[in-house]
């Protein structure tokens, strides 16, 4: 428009210059008409020129206009996807007053939650789509019927659990024939049960490695993190009831003294119910139980006791603190624990020159102790250590028998949490979680190939790619750390790994077969079913421990909505599980996948650097210096930081979540403790709103959703804030934010001051600098 005006410059219209002396001329009436003439035009010129310009300008915006509505998408993911957005917005709100609100108004009235439960979310309601897929895997017929598959043994194993009819024929009789016999009998079941043929050695190594039980103490196969890259047995403080924290056995308060009757009548119970159904019905079998129940309690009481007082040392894992298995027996002589560690690993060539971690280094001391003094009298030790490990046994696969045994189990979870809410009607669901502990790859592999395209794996890393790239150079620019710093973060983000969707390994059924080839499942014996199954767990084990660190192991299922950072092998793993609708899928518009799900990869990626992923150096070893790998200017410039982000933060009330004595109830945000994370969330968000704008460049926008007349820059918020949609009931959401004492916030105030801090939303929105999404200062590190 400004070239046109020019071509119609004063010049033009008059002649050369020598017209400008035109009032020497006498003027007559041809000069008069001519004059008047040229006048005439020369208006005509110029409203000709103003009204071209405003109809420039008119089809300059109708030709966007008709760009967007040709730009229109119409495959069927793009309007789901509008479809999803629209209905969680509340335009009543303004996005510049409270964002959250604007993009997530609308869901809390899709979900509407009630007094007694606690509330949907996103990720929740993600994790519940995927459980019920899975649930439809395990209920379909095998499509394999080779005894060798996988699924095949998976879904027998389910079959087998879920069969009621066969549970109630049987009663105790599993308990009875491979429990029981095994431990070397029970004084309630046989009045002439004879103490000095028990033999403490023996029984305890079929509870911790026959049965898979923790007694007295917990056995892990951890990682070795002062530097050998392997694993390692660590022995952990266990061996108590699992409905009782280790204060409520000591507690004289009103609430545990409650809970203690509730356990022993529990116990009570289950003893009675077996002695019936083992026919025995002396006078004395009364007396015999009480006693049980007394001597089990006791342990468990006595180990609770000094449980509560141990600590955790952070020196445990270093040369000069493990100790050998050799050395433990010779100190502690009560437990052989060369026997019992050599017995529950014997494939990986446990000896007694091997070291051990005691995390809790004065826990053995205690407990041998404990077992040394239990009673001056032989007879009455050894009858207190059987009834204490036949409960220990007992409580653990009390719900793998029939009904009866099943609500006694149900009653004391009542009797401790009150609502009835215990893994529904009947086994389905206690079942289906024993399926996904036992066979989790296989479930996996079948989640995968019967959910999950593979486009959605191999398209994602066009966010992945891009997110990497602009965190490098991000890092180029950024004034606070010194290039020695920088070097090193860019170094430690391109060799890091990114586990996306599933191992390859998931997409060869004959690879996962092979992982459960020892394992054999009766589908007419569930309870024989679950001891192999226990002991293809101590196979894993004895792997694990023997082939040591394998990084190309993935530590979370297909079917999982988490994403994560995992510092010790320098990871960012993001499941198949979260890379699914809403979050992503690989038709869905870019402006929305870089929002929802690449803020959460900026997020995590940023943490391989951020104020906690320095303590890892590249090979993921954490590291003895105060500030890691950051130099100490960085991290002067770092702390200088975070203060101004712990000053936004200390000023933020969360609530009020409900009234109590007439004042409301909010909890204060400690903004020195959740610095670091508030500005790993932020920078995430930045870093993927930088790699969708770089892609964009690259590839131009996305077809624009129907019906919103948002721009891609908008879409890319609102999408992001959506991830963190949620209903909560007021009660449980005070108790979830109260618990981290100020250490963590809700997803409102997770949304809203990390948008506050980007002036790329401020712009996107058009928010002014009165509304209450642009605050008075920002701070700057990025």
């Amino acid at each position: 428009m400004a070239d046109e005006f020019n071509t119609n410059d004063k010049n033009s219209i008059f002649g050369d210059s020598t017209m400008i002396t035109f009032r020497a001329f006498r003027f007559g009436f041809r000069e008069i008409l001519l004059g008047l003439v040229a006048a005439f035009l020369l208006v005509l010129c110029l409203l000709f020129a103003g009204l071209f310009g405003h109809s420039a300008v008119e089809l300059k915006e109708a030709e966007v206009g008709r760009s967007r509505a040709e730009n229109v998408c119409k495959n069927s993911m793009c309007l789901k996807t509008s479809g999803h957005l629209m209905e969680l917005l509340n335009v009543s709100v303004s996005p510049c007053d409270n964002f959250h609100a604007f993009a997530c108004g609308g869901y809390k009235v899709k979900n509407p939650v009630d007094r007694y439960s606690f509330g949907p979310d996103m990720l929740t309601q993600m994790a519940q789509v995927n459980e019920d897929r899975l649930m439809t895997i395990l209920s379909a017929p095998s499509k394999k019927y080779t005894p060798w598959s996988a699924e095949k043994k998976l879904k027998d194993f389910y079959r087998s659990c879920t069969d009621d009819f066969t549970r109630e024929q049987l009663k105790a009789k599993p308990l009875l024939d491979k429990i029981i016999s095994k431990l070397g009998g029970w004084t309630v079941l046989n009045s002439s049960w004879n103490p000095s043929t028990w033999n403490l050695t023996a029984a305890l190594m079929v509870v911790q490695t026959d049965f898979w039980v923790d007694a007295f103490y917990a056995t892990r196969v951890t990682w070795d993190s002062f530097g050998s890259r392997g694993r390692i047995i660590s022995i952990f403080p266990g061996g108590t009831g699992r409905y009782m924290r280790w204060s409520d056995y000591t507690s004289t308060s009103t609430t545990s003294v409650k809970l203690q009757g509730d356990y022993k009548k529990f116990m009570t119970t289950v003893a009675k119910l077996i002695a019936r159904d083992a026919h025995v019905s002396d006078s004395r079998v009364t007396d015999r139980i009480g006693t049980f129940v007394g001597d089990a309690y006791e342990v468990e009481s006595k180990i609770a006791r000094f449980a509560s007082n141990t600590r955790f040392s952070r020196d445990a894992f270093s040369h000069s603190q493990k100790v050998t298995l050799d050395q433990l027996k010779q100190s502690f002589p009560e437990i052989d624990w060369t026997m019992q560690l050599s017995y529950m690993f014997n494939e990986a060539h446990v000896t007694g020159s091997t070291k051990v971690v005691e995390p809790y280094p004065t826990y053995i001391s205690n407990l041998t102790a404990m077992i040394r003094n239990l009673d001056s009298d032989q007879a009455v030790k050894n009858r207190k250590l059987n009834n204490y490990l036949m409960w220990r046994v007992l409580e653990v696969y009390v719900m793998d028998l029939s009904w009866e045994y099943m609500h006694a189990n149900r009653q004391v979870y009542v009797d401790k949490y009150g609502p009835v809410n215990f893994l529904g009607l009947g086994t389905q669901k206690y079942c289906f979680m024993l399926a996904k502990h036992y066979f989790d790859i296989a479930l996996s592999s079948l989640y995968v190939y019967t959910n999950f395209e593979k486009k959605n794996k191999d398209k994602v890393t066009d966010i992945t790619d891009t997110v990497k790239t602009a965190i490098e150079e991000m890092l180029t620019s950024n004034t606070w750390m010194d290039q020695g710093t920088k070097d090193y973060a860019i170094a430690k983000i391109k060799g890091s790994s990114y586990k996306i969707g599933y191992p390859e390994f998931m997409e060869d059924e004959s690879k996962v077969d092979a992982m459960y080839a020892k394992l054999e499942i009766n589908p007419k014996d569930f309870f024989s079913n679950l001891l192999a199954c226990n002991q293809q767990h101590r196979r894993e084990w004895n792997r694990r421990l023997l082939l040591g660190e394998d990084r190309k192991e993935w530590i979370f299922n297909a079917w999982y909505t988490h994403m994560a950072v995992f510092w010790y092998w320098d990871e960012v793993i993001a499941p198949a599980g979260i890379l699914q609708f809403p979050m992503y899928t690989y038709d869905m518009p870019h402006y929305y996948t870089f929002g929802a799900i690449g803020s959460l990869f900026g997020q995590f990626i940023h943490h391989l650097i951020d104020d906690r992923g320095r303590r890892w150096d590249k090979g993921g070893v954490l590291m003895k210096a105060k500030n890691g790998w950051w130099s100490d200017q960085t991290s002067k410039n770092f702390d200088k930081a975070a203060q101004c982000v712990a000053n936004i933060y200390n000023n933020v009330t969360q609530g009020p979540y409900f009234s109590h004595n007439g004042n409301d109830v909010t909890v204060d945000v400690d903004g020195d403790k959740y610095a670091g994370k508030a500005m790993t969330i932020t920078t995430g968000i930045r870093l993927a709103y930088n790699a969708y704008k770089a892609w964009q460049k690259t590839h131009g926008t996305d077809p624009y959703p129907p019906g919103l007349k948002y721009t891609p820059e908008q879409l890319f918020f609102i999408a992001h804030a959506q991830v963190f949609c949620y209903n909560r009931n007021p009660m449980w959401d005070y108790v979830l934010i109260a618990f981290f004492r100020g250490s963590s916030v809700n997803e409102e105030t997770r949304v809203n001051i990390p948008l506050q801090e980007l002036p790329e939303f401020s712009q996107a929105f058009g928010c002014q600098a009165s509304d209450n999404m642009v605050p008075d200062n920002r701070c700057t590190y990025y």
